[in-house]
């Protein structure tokens, strides 16, 4: 049962009761509209070459008929926030009753500029460039988003239908933006943005932050997943912003993806979908087919729909979405020694792999009256995934099922005023990553080879014949029978979020006020059986200086149960945000951010009594050398939350020519992000996760180097393993944070230029950001030339309250140290599809230098063993990070109802380090690259290429319906995209060794190989 915390019940409800009064105030008072959902349209309203002086501007949806009023001021300017993305008519009245219209359409988070001219004739809406593909219909020009700060790449529904993709994950497409890039494993897919890792980025969907905030992969529920985090059916368009982003997005220092969903129309309308990928479609990797192996089997069964429809017309409207995938994988089980495998017969051989997901969203949205708006939608998914067996010498008994499960819904209300827009939100949140072994209930074991621990030297007798040690283990044979851990991590929250805008306010320009106030109640469990099933070792050879037997073990090993986590953490949230139209020409953009979190860190921790006197008589050891003032790190329960998240924010463009089409723009920043509770988590685990190891012998005693005990058979009961363990001391490892740590922030800088080309929009963008206080765990018995000065556990370091030795094996401390600079240039072109052109491209183009310091290590659990504190570690290229990448997307719309997609994929490759440099120097890190080939043009070379291609043919059938027929390729050519290398420089890094001939060869491949993939769509 999770323990009742009073301190925290209490304060949680005197913050939920401010941040309740806050937001009903701000309500009465006005609202903003969060960006991380909405659209802006502004403009000018004249009468020939004059200005209009008041009157009403109206945009109703066309899809819905939901409308939305501005007014029009004494300038004739008038600001329409709030606006969901589609397409809107829209229509102004000035005060002498002068009319006129216009149709366009608005992308996500766009402030799009429309000046209306009532002298002018009326301009319909017109369908000949209008964008058909069944789920909606542009009837409306799109209009360019020049005039803004921030560095944003928009990715539409036309993008996310046409393109190709085989996982149907929308947020493949981020890597259309500039500075992102989205990486595919066997196990997981990782976004990353600005030489930072994943775990810096953050996604709104619906305004709701998707935050991971507990492990890895930035997203809730990516991390550890071949899954997609939401179905793509209900996604309407998504935005990627990777610089400049404003104040009301907030826990990201490298880039914000923000989507919104699909909403029911007046039409009844819905599609089902299939898409079938067979085994044998997929091409084998290259070092599989080399090593002899059978091509594994990988089918993919992917099938769904959506439907959505009016309740009330123009009033209430519902949409559903359903999506399901079916992965079939092979992993074969064999071993690499096969003069043993008549032992192992009965778990040799091919087992299946499965991956099952189900995804479901559903959405209410009511149009209560012309001023109010009030939308409800609910997500569930859920997946399995069987994996961690074979591919080698692991038997299927060993395999984990990694369970997901993640669970929302958001209730947004939008209240227009006479000069004032309010949206309020209340969400709830759960995710869950649960991975356990499917057979906890046997016990594990594997069979290995033992190495001679002194090889024989005929100069020195002793050595003579085979010297036997239990830790000089040369190979593992076989490994089998149940897994050794089991995890059930889960974040929930429930969050409370009110945003103000007043979009017309005139003091010395126009003004764009918004203010936001944000109050999460976060609870994190966290429940780890490390090493929780006994794991025993055999001598696969039997040999007499061992144990004589194969039948016996050697060792067995056994943590000790540790008690579930469950932590409660309180978040704010409040900004300021003014978007100032100096002039006609020059606009200002500036904001603050302040965040705070009372218990990211522990902060309600007490440090234990024992690890109090285990520091106290490790700094008191004369060997003791380390630099770290260890008062720092003893908390008393009542650590200090950060309070220094202040985010000043600002940006400006300007319109040299004051006609939208050519702008340059710019902007500086801070922006915090935050620490998963993971890597806090250690300070309360690893002192208790003790493991046990009990070393066995036929007679007992000392042997091998270690305290023996005489075999028993009852040690393969539970009853019998009890018995011997309860006499055995564990060890566990002991981490402290520092009481003082601050979260992490990167300062973003940019300069740039965007110009208009009839319907395509380039821009060149110059980009710096400096990222500080990352944080890494670090060694505290070693001296600053990383050399063990206090060996763990020590003989010398006796508990004064027990008088036995402290059962600790590690000492680790926190440094949040840890620095990033990145230096970009980002170039993009930009023309959106329609079918009057027949045709829409995206291009993407960024030059990077990206360097680090601290870790190597790029997720929450970043240890570093290389070097004794982050300052004495060198700078270096950051991994991951190309120095070129090309990204560009295309459709084309062909005769007889096919239209063709593509994307093309360049990178110069990532860097790779350099081992056995010399001299016996440490290694020259990340700073090789891999070989690079010729693609289309020869003098231009890429270590990384792929062409994914999309083919779609429409039928039209009766009334009106669609059947789609698709044929994906993906990564068409086959090209062999390589993922690591081989690091040995120098055959050894003794003196100046003779160089390796296989350096730089590479060890490993990326996926996807060359994929195929059809698919049926049947829309109404």
């Amino acid at each position: 049962m999770k323990p009742f915390n009073t301190r925290k019940a209490a304060t949680r409800q005197v913050a939920l009761a401010a941040a309740s009064a806050l937001a009903i105030g701000m309500s009465f008072a006005g609202a903003a509209s969060a960006q991380t959902a909405t659209s802006t349209l502004r403009g000018v309203v004249y009468d020939g070459a004059t200005v209009e002086n008041g009157g009403t501007v109206t945009a109703t949806e066309t899809a819905t008929g939901y409308v939305t009023r501005g007014r029009v001021g004494a300038n004739g300017q008038y600001v329409i926030p709030g606006l969901r993305p589609g397409s809107y008519r829209i229509q102004v009245t000035t005060s002498d009753g002068q009319t006129t219209e216009d149709t366009v359409t608005l992308a996500l988070g766009q402030v799009g500029t429309l000046n209306l001219d009532v002298a002018s004739p009326t301009t319909t809406a017109s369908t000949a460039g209008a964008t058909d593909l069944g789920d909606i219909v542009v009837t409306g020009r799109r209009i360019f988003e020049v005039r803004t700060s921030e560095v944003a790449t928009n990715v539409s529904q036309q993008q996310i239908n046409d393109l190709p993709q085989i996982s149907r994950n929308f947020l493949n497409f981020a890597a259309l933006a500039p500075g992102v890039v989205v990486q595919e494993d066997d196990a997981e897919r990782t976004i990353s943005a600005g030489g930072q890792p994943s775990l810096a980025i953050n996604v709104f969907i619906d305004g709701q932050n998707q935050k991971a905030t507990i492990i890895d992969g930035g997203v809730a529920g990516q991390d550890d997943s071949r899954g997609n985090p939401f179905p793509q059916a209900a996604v309407q368009e998504f935005r990627v912003l990777t610089q400049n982003f404003k104040a009301e997005y907030e826990q990201a220092s490298s880039a914000i993806i923000t989507s919104v969903t699909r909403s029911g129309t007046n039409e009844l309308s819905g599609d089902l979908f299939v898409s079938w990928q067979d085994g044998r479609w997929t091409a084998q990797n290259v070092f599989s087919k080399a090593r002899g192996e059978a091509k594994p089997k990988l089918d993919r069964l992917q099938y769904g729909g959506s439907i959505g429809g009016p309740i009330i017309e123009d009033r209430l409207h519902y949409f559903l979405a359903y999506e399901r995938k079916d992965e079939t994988r092979e992993r074969p089980v064999y071993l690499n020694r096969t003069e043993f495998a008549s032992q192992f017969d009965q778990y040799l051989g091919t087992f299946t792999a499965p991956f099952e997901e189900d995804m479901l969203f559903g959405k209410l949205s009511w149009q209560v009256n012309d001023r109010q708006r009030v939308d409800l939608s609910a997500t569930y998914r859920t997946e399995q995934d069987i994996r961690d067996f074979g591919n080698g010498p692991t038997a299927y008994d060993r395999a984990v099922a990694v369970n997901g499960d993640t669970r929302s819904v958001v209730l947004k209300h939008q209240y227009q005023g006479d000069r004032f827009l309010n949206e309020f939100s209340l969400d709830y949140f759960k995710s869950s990553y649960n991975p356990g072994a499917l057979n906890f209930d046997k016990t594990g074991a594997r069979y290995v080879i033992y190495r001679d621990n002194v090889p024989d030297v005929a100069t020195n007798p002793a050595s003579a014949g085979f010297q036997f040690s239990y830790t000089n283990i040369d190979s593992t044979i076989f490994t089998l029978g149940g897994g050794a851990n089991n995890q059930d991590i889960q974040q929930e929250s429930i969050t409370l979020r009110n945003d103000l805008t007043i979009p017309d306010v005139q003091l010395a320009g126009l003004h764009t006020f918004k203010m936001g106030v944000k109050y999460s109640m976060q609870s994190y469990d966290v429940t780890k059986e490390f090493n929780r099933n006994p794991f025993y070792t055999y001598d696969i050879q039997a040999r007499s200086e061992v144990i004589g037997s194969s039948t016996i073990p050697t060792q067995v090993s056994l943590a000790l149960p540790v008690q579930p986590t469950a932590v409660d953490n309180n978040v704010f949230g409040i900004y300021l945000q003014d978007d100032w139209q100096v002039t006609d020409k020059l606009e200002l953009n500036l904001g603050i951010r302040w965040d705070y979190e009372d218990n990211a860190v522990n902060n309600d921790y007490r440090t234990p009594d024992e690890i109090r006197r285990f520091i106290t008589a490790l700094s008191s050891n004369p060997a003791y050398v380390s630099g770290v003032d260890l008062s720092q790190y003893i908390s008393d329960g009542n650590r200090d939350a950060f309070k220094g998240a202040i985010q000043p924010r600002i940006g400006f463009s300007y319109d040299f020519f004051g006609n939208e089409r050519t702008v340059l723009f710019g902007g500086a920043g801070r922006y915090y992000d935050r620490i998963g509770f993971n890597f806090a988590f250690s300070e309360r685990y690893g002192p208790v996760n003790r493991t046990k190891t009990v070393y066995f012998s036929q007679n007992g005693g000392t042997y091998g180097g270690q305290q023996t005990v005489a075999w028993n058979p009852i040690y393969n009961t539970q009853a019998g393993l009890d018995t011997l363990l309860a006499g055995t001391v564990g060890t566990g490892e002991v981490f402290l944070i520092k009481n003082d740590a601050e979260m992490p922030h990167t300062d973003q800088f940019n300069l740039g230029l965007r110009q208009k080309f009839g319907g395509v929009q380039a821009a060149l963008t110059f980009s710096y950001a400096k990222t500080k206080n990352e944080f890494g765990w670090y060694r505290l018995n070693v001296n600053d030339a990383n050399s063990v000065v206090i060996g763990l556990p020590n003989a010398a370091l006796i508990d004064p309250q027990t008088n036995q030795q402290f059962p600790y094996r590690n000492a680790f401390y926190s440094d949040h140290n840890r620095e990033r600079r990145y230096n970009a240039i980002y170039f993009t072109l930009d023309k959106p599809f329609n079918m009057q052109d027949r045709y829409g491209f995206n291009v993407a183009y960024t030059f990077a230098d990206a360097k680090q310091n601290g870790s190597r290590d790029q997720g929450l659990s970043n240890f570093d063993f290389d070097y004794s504190s982050i300052a004495n570690s060198p700078w270096f290229k950051s991994p991951g990070t190309e120095r070129h990448r090309i990204v560009a997307s295309g459709t084309v719309a062909l005769p007889w109802d096919f239209r063709l997609s593509s994307i093309i994929t360049l990178g110069s490759g990532r860097p790779f380090t350099r081992n056995n440099v010399g001299e016996g120097a440490k290694p020259d890190w990340f700073s090789a690259y891999p070989e690079k080939h010729a693609f289309i043009i020869p003098a231009w070379e890429w270590a990384y290429r792929q062409v994914d291609l999309r083919l779609t043919k429409a039928f039209q059938v009766f009334g009106g319906q669609q059947v789609e027929l698709t044929a994906d390729a993906i990564n068409v050519f086959n090209f062999k995209n390589y993922s690591s290398f081989n690091q040995t420089y120098r055959t050894s890094n003794t003196g100046l060794a003779p160089l390796n001939p296989t350096f730089g060869q590479p060890t490993a491949q990326f996926l996807p190989t060359r994929s195929f993939q059809v698919g049926l769509r049947y829309k109404w």
